[in-house]
């Protein structure tokens, strides 16, 4: 891992907080990924992308067209693969939870995300159940929080981390 601060005087003062950092990282199985965030990409909003790339398929997601994911799925027929991604709308009837919202075809906003949240948590509560898969609980958040730690110390360190997660 790797952080960065690019501008540490501002107006407020001194800061040493991160602007960028990135990160390689290998996962039990052997799949390799990166994740990166800066807060310094010109043309960006707040894009919060993500990409998944697979033997049989890739995803793309990025905040800035929320209502979009971007699908590849592997075909074996010929040329099929340069066809490249298709856009998929979560505003049709079918998708899970448009039904409490307008009709299909009508985009939906970041404020929606949040009304769905609290409504599986509260459900969840109602119910005795567990959030996820939906939703992340105690758990996924403590996760995060080492992979987090673990990028720091990779970049204090110039060495790779080895994350061993302790039992809950």
């Amino acid at each position: 891992g790797r952080t960065r601060t690019f501008v540490p005087e501002r107006p407020g003062g001194r800061v040493d907080v991160d602007d960028a950092f990135e990160s390689v990282v290998e996962f039990e199985g052997g799949a390799v990924g990166t994740i990166e965030a800066s807060r310094f990409c010109l043309g960006r909003k707040n894009a919060m992308t993500f990409e998944i790339n697979g033997s049989r398929g890739s995803l793309a997601f990025e905040l800035e067209r929320l209502n979009e994911l971007s699908v590849h799925l592997a075909d074996s027929r010929p040329g099929a693969h340069a066809q490249g991604f298709r856009q998929v709308l979560v505003t049709e009837a079918y998708h899970p939870f448009i039904e409490w919202w307008w009709p299909h075809g009508h985009i939906i906003g970041w404020e929606h995300t949040f009304v769905h949240e609290i409504h599986h948590l509260l459900d969840a509560i109602a119910h005795d159940s567990q959030v996820r898969p939906y939703g992340a609980d105690f758990e996924d958040g403590y996760r995060a929080a080492e992979v987090c730690d673990a990028i720091i110390r990779s970049s204090e360190t110039a060495q790779r981390v080895e994350i061993a997660y302790r039992g809950l």
